[in-house]
This record gives structure tokens, C-alpha cells and sequence, in this order.
């Protein structure tokens, strides 16, 4: 019988390692968001509402600039495969143009509305006006991490995984250490509470933005960029990344949407509703760090394997035996994640009745899990890799549920999270049929 995955270990011994840097850079910037939360949970639950909501804003934005940077980084990967550095030079310049020209105007309509922004994730006046004197001050590290977003990906696009560590090993310590001494005015420093916040993320993206293109220009000797490089221009190149990154963005724009729904949803309820997801969905994200790590070296591998003209057939095993790491995976997160629930909320000052609610969709998150990992590894990393995207349809069901039906918020945020069962289903379907691949360097 023909075997249908990978079997070599250094197939999957060469994932591990790629992904080892990711998931320390992933781990260290959810890191600091937590202990923000947990810092300003100490000061009280409105504070640690507000800066949640509020990062929810930026998590959506984050997400879309990643969705650019996997575009950029799929082609990059592709070009790797052949060893065209020229190509890939240009590949930087243009995804690093185009994606600072989006965050500025994302920034610019923060900065401008800010409290119409908030609306979005609340319907507390308190909620909202904590969270619109973040956002004045936050809004300013948008395009610096922008840019930033799209350099680690082009440098994992050429396997240069060790640096998205690096710069966050120096950025993000800054970061946390800056967080506590001006949320709590320690050390001389201003008590300026959930401001404090985002200053201290300000300062730390601008000094993660300069180290980066220091390591870019001076350090990485791969390509030998020059700052002169990031003006080169190609109308080809610039149409397939385009090709490539829409789809990506437009599935990141709908997925991060579908993702923040159920912050969106439960910021209409009470602020006991609200607090309780939030610490829910920290752990959801602590726990992520790992897979998020496995699906960007999922999506280089894959990309590599394609652009470097590979028989379908081979492209097709490496593809099932990525789903089976994301089934693998996403099994034994969910059991840490059910396992670890009860220790992970005794971090936070809770209510009674927040602690309950937390507990709740802490199982809910832990029951999706295994289908997460699957829609990670394959619908994300493999489809993408092959210039393939999808959209959900669950937000819609969820927000009539909790505003005309008086739905429980445990049943919202389920019908929600099970856009990802979809998502996984449809993916395996989508990598079985074998349409999704294309090599997007053919001439």
C-alpha cells in the first residue's frame, strides 16, 4: 500500500527546528500581554477589560499585516527554492512598501477615532473611554510593527528563522519591563496605569523596528541588502504578490473578525462576561504560541518543496502529514489547556462569577483544539503556501444569538470557535482534490 505522509524524521525533525525560534518570539509577545492583563487586573477588572478590548483592534490589524507577510513570505519561499536572490531582494522592498502605506492609514483612522473604535469591543462608557487612552498612544507603534511583521517573514521566507527571536529576546523584556514601571509609577517613572501600557509597547516596537533593519542591512549575508534595495520596484513581482497576498489578507481580514467576534459579542454583555473571556482567550493565546510556531515552518517547508518544482504526488504527502502535526498537536494543547484551566485563572483577581465564566469557555477552547491544530497545518500553512484562501459564516448566527435570541454566552462563543471545525473539514477536502497547488514563480 502507498504510503500517504512523509515518513522520513528528518522531515519532521527539520519542522521542529524551524519552528523552535518561532515559537519563543510568539511566546514572548503573548507573554507581555498577558502580564499587562494581569497587571492591570490587579489595579481593577475595568482596566484589564478596556486593555483587552483594545488589543483586540490591534489584533485584527496584526493579523492582516501578517496576512501581507505570508503573501510576500510564500512567494520568497517559492523563489528560495530556486536560489533567484534578485527576485527576493525586490520581494522585500515591495511587500515593506505596501504594507507601511496600509498601517499608516489604519493608525491615522485610530488616532483620529479612537472611542468609535472601542464601540466595536464595548458598550461600557467606562470600557470604552479606558480603552480610547490606550488607543491615542498605541496607535503610534502600528506602522513600525507593520514593517517589522513583514521583515521576519521575508527573512523566514529564506530560512532565517533565529532572528524573530533574537530581536524580540531584546524588544519584548524592554517592553515588559517598561509596562510595570509606568503602569504602577515604579522607579521614578510616571504612575500612568493603562497608559503606561502603551508607552512601553510604543518604545519597545520602535526599538524591535531598529534592531531588525539593523540585522537586514548589516548583519544577514545571505542576500546583502542594501537600505538603497527596499526602493527597488517590479510591476511583475508586485502583481504576484498581490495575486498571492489578497486572498491571504482578505481570509485573515474575515478569519481575525470571526476571531475577535466573540470579544465584539460578549463587549455588548456585562463586564463580568467580558473579563471572562478575555482571561479565557489569554490562555487560548498562550497556548497557541506553540502552533502558530509549527504553521509558519509548515508553510516555508511546503513552499519550498513546491517552488523548487517537486512531483505532485510528494507535495501531496508532505501536505496529509502536516495535517496529522496539526491533529498531533492541537489534541495535546487541548488537554493542557483543559488540564492547566484552573492554575492559569488563579494568576488573575477574579469575581466569582467572572471565574466561572473564564472556567466555562476555557472548556469550549479546549474541546476545539485538535480541529484548530488541523486548520493551522492545512487550511492556513499548506493553502496558503499554495495561493488558496476561504472564508467563514458564523458571526452572523452568533451576534442574532446573543442580541434576538438571548442565547447562553457559552453557546455563542461555541457556535463562534466552531467556524474552526469548518475551516479544517473544508481544508482537508481542499488539499485531498490537489487543485490548491501552483507554483507561483512560474514564469
Amino acid at each position: 500500500m502507498e504510503q500517504r505522509i512523509v515518513t522520513k524524521p528528518s522531515f519532521y525533525t527539520n519542522i521542529m527546528l524551524l519552528s523552535i525560534p518561532i515559537i519563543l518570539q510568539q511566546f514572548l509577545r503573548v507573554s507581555v500581554d498577558l502580564c499587562d492583563s494581569i497587571m492591570l487586573g490587579r489595579i481593577d477588572q475595568v482596566q484589564m477589560a478596556a486593555v483587552s478590548q483594545a488589543q483586540q483592534i490591534f489584533f485584527v490589524f496584526y493579523t492582516v499585516c501578517n496576512g501581507f507577510a505570508v503573501g510576500c513570505s510564500v512567494l520568497i519561499a517559492q523563489y528560495w527554492g530556486l536560489q533567484r536572490k534578485e527576485e527576493i531582494k525586490t520581494l522585500f522592498a515591495i511587500g515593506s512598501k505596501i504594507i507601511a502605506v496600509f498601517a499608516i492609514i489604519v493608525s491615522a483612522i485610530v488616532l483620529i477615532r479612537p472611542d468609535q473604535v472601542m464601540r466595536i469591543y464595548s458598550s461600557d462608557p467606562e470600557v470604552i473611554a479606558l480603552g480610547a487612552s490606550y488607543l491615542r498612544i498605541a496607535a503610534w507603534m502600528y506602522t513600525p510593527c507593520a514593517v517589522s511583521s513583514m521583515l521576519f517573514a521575508c527573512c523566514r521566507g529564506i530560512e532565517q528563522m533565529k532572528i524573530s527571536f533574537a530581536v524580540n529576546a531584546i524588544s519584548y523584556p524592554i517592553n515588559l519591563i517598561l509596562d510595570y514601571c509606568m503602569i504602577f509609577g515604579k522607579f521614578g517613572f510616571p504612575e500612568l496605569g493603562i497608559r503606561g501600557s502603551a508607552v512601553g509597547a510604543v518604545i519597545a516596537r520602535l526599538i524591535e523596528f531598529g534592531v531588525l533593519l539593523w540585522f537586514v542591512i548589516r548583519k544577514e549575508k545571505t542576500l546583502q541588502m542594501k537600505l538603497k534595495d527596499f526602493l527597488r520596484k517590479d510591476w511583475k513581482l508586485t502583481k504576484d504578490f498581490l495575486k498571492v497576498g489578497i486572498p491571504i489578507v482578505a481570509h485573515e481580514m474575515i478569519w481575525s473578525a470571526g476571531t475577535t467576534a466573540g470579544s465584539s459579542i460578549t463587549g455588548q454583555m456585562s463586564t463580568t462576561i467580558v473579563a471572562g473571556y478575555n482571561v479565557a482567550n489569554a490562555m487560548y493565546q498562550l497556548m497557541a504560541c506553540t502552533m502558530n510556531g509549527i504553521l509558519h515552518a509548515c508553510s516555508v517547508t511546503i513552499g519550498k518543496t513546491i517552488g523548487s518544482g517537486a512531483p505532485r504526488d510528494e507535495i501531496q504527502k508532505e501536505a496529509y502529514s502536516l495535517i496529522l502535526i496539526g491533529l498531533v498537536g492541537g489534541s495535546v494543547l487541548g488537554i493542557l489547556t483543559l488540564l492547566g484551566g484552573n492554575l492559569f485563572i488563579s494568576f488573575y483577581s477574579l469575581t466569582d462569577a467572572t471565574r466561572a465564566f473564564a472556567k466555562g469557555f476555557i472548556a469550549i477552547f479546549a474541546a476545539i483544539w485538535p480541529f484548530s491544530g488541523m486548520e493551522m497545518t492545512g487550511m492556513i500553512a499548506v493553502l496558503r503556501a499554495g495561493g488558496d484562501g476561504m472564508w467563514i459564516f458564523t458571526i452572523p448566527l452568533a451576534a442574532a444569538g446573543a442580541f434576538m435570541w438571548d442565547f447562553s454566552p457559552y453557546v455563542i462563543i461555541g457556535i463562534i470557535k466552531f467556524n474552526i471545525v469548518l475551516e479544517a473539514l473544508v481544508g482537508i477536502w481542499r488539499i485531498h482534490s490537489m487543485k490548491w497547488i501552483r507554483n507561483l514563480t512560474a514564469a
